[in-house]
């Protein structure tokens, strides 16, 4: 029987809204048990207010670290010492980090460095190195929109603007070049499972829950309209799905 994984989630309640709690804790649920709960903050400020009523909800651990003087990240060292204690006292397969802050980047690497699976939550509007710095990089405050939004009168129909592509050019670019050479060394045949392995070492956030998916099929689904020339099949066993090139009319 496969070994559950100890998982220890670290909050820097700073820069995580209180509103992404339970976002956290049930993504966080989904790599293993989780036995390591640390929040920190400066608990003076009403800044984080908020988070008070969710460190009791699910029961964690809030650290409290003054702010000796200003923007001097004493929130990110007290983080990185926990984690470091953590990795080396306790039986912690996955650290789940939820902060906005390239500061911790290099605990990111130290952690991956000795083999610990790292999982990256927070804003979108992050340095590419930090999310690119963990094994997967999940992307939270998906119902900020819709907190705001509630209890208003929906607005008047806007006008069409241009569309919006799901992906950016660099990085349909860079699925097009991995389809098309898994398709020339495999036979004609892009496996779904070499794809999403290949994309994910590359660009950490490129994970179906970052694009409203449940799955990497419906990742794909949403995804071919952009990589017209490439066909989806099925192995004769009915599940493995890969990408073959298209036909082109009049091609025989």
């Amino acid at each position: 029987m496969e070994k559950v994984k100890n998982v220890a989630v670290f909050i820097d309640a700073e820069n995580v809204p209180s509103y992404s709690a339970k976002q956290i804790f049930d993504l966080a649920s989904n790599y293993g048990n989780v036995t390591v709960k640390r929040i920190f903050a400066d608990w003076s400020k009403g800044s984080v207010k908020g988070w008070k009523d969710e460190v009791n909800r699910y029961s964690m651990t809030a650290v409290q670290q003054f702010e000796v003087q200003p923007r001097k990240n004493t929130i990110d060292i007290a983080l990185i010492i926990q984690a470091l204690i953590v990795l080396f006292e306790k039986d912690v397969d996955v650290f789940c980090i939820a902060a906005g802050d390239s500061d911790y980047t290099r605990l990111v690497r130290e952690l991956r460095e000795r083999d610990k699976v790292v999982i990256g939550m927070g804003g979108r509007n992050v340095n590419l190195g930090f999310v690119n710095a963990f094994n997967e990089y999940i992307y939270l405050f998906a119902e900020e929109k819709k907190k705001k939004e509630k209890g208003k009168k929906s607005p008047a129909p806007a006008q069409p603007a241009e569309k919006q592509e799901l992906i950016d050019p660099t990085q349909k670019k860079d699925l097009s070049d991995i389809v098309d050479r898994l398709i020339d060394d495999n036979n004609g045949k892009a496996y779904y499972a070499q794809i999403s392995m290949e994309m994910k070492q590359k660009y950490s956030d490129f994970i179906p829950k970052n694009f409203g998916c449940n799955s990497f099929k419906s990742l794909m689904e949403k995804l071919l309209p952009a990589l017209q020339k490439y066909a989806v099949m099925t192995e004769a066993d009915g599940t493995t799905m890969y990408l073959t090139r298209a036909r082109r009319e009049g091609r025989r």
